[in-house]
């Protein structure tokens, strides 16, 4: 492994425990590169705030594992996802509690948006309103994931998936119906 990933995983793995012991607001670039026995240059060397690391963190542990997956149906990746999270839920939650430019809450919503266009590009193909869609998925995930999270995810996540699916599904089904009844 080059130096480089060996930094950047040190400084993770500091991010990691800092982040079970305070909120993101309380912890500064000097704690992370002290924790790692590091200076700050170090840190600012491979990323450019505490927001950009927890964002790689994201990237490397689920995300580029999952782009490999994208053949998978649409409920298996949020399953996983949802696994993921619920696995790492004091480090997400701690994450998703910072709002504004540079969050987490806001890198979630830009990579889970392509992901969502390319998922429904049969769906979505040649419709001028495809990134209003992607954009109303994207934010309805990660609004749901959050709260779920911030709530102590105190359902399991199979369950969880399960809930969102029928309430999905559901609602899907009533609109094709009322659609049905209206056009006889």
């Amino acid at each position: 492994m080059p130096d480089s990933q060996i930094t950047k995983r040190a400084l993770s793995a500091a991010m990691k425990e800092l982040m079970a012991e305070r909120p993101m607001e309380k912890i500064k670039i000097a704690d992370i590169a002290q924790r790692c026995n590091m200076n700050r240059q170090s840190f600012y060397y491979h990323f450019k705030d505490k927001y950009d690391l927890v964002n790689w963190i994201f990237y490397t542990e689920f995300f580029a594992d999952i782009q490999k997956s994208l053949n998978r149906p649409g409920w298996e990746l949020i399953a996983k996802m949802c696994q993921f999270f619920y696995e790492n839920r004091s480090f997400y939650s701690n994450a998703l509690k910072v709002r504004g430019q540079n969050s987490f809450s806001e890198y979630f919503n830009e990579v889970m948006h392509p992901l969502i266009l390319a998922h429904f590009s049969d769906i979505f193909a040649n419709d001028e309103d495809q990134d209003f869609y992607a954009t109303f998925y994207a934010d309805s995930i990660r609004i749901t994931i959050t709260r779920w999270l911030l709530e102590g995810a105190k359902i399991p996540p199979d369950k969880f998936v399960r809930l969102v699916r029928t309430a999905v599904t559901g609602v899907a089904y009533k609109i094709v119906i009322d659609d049905f009844v209206q056009q006889t």
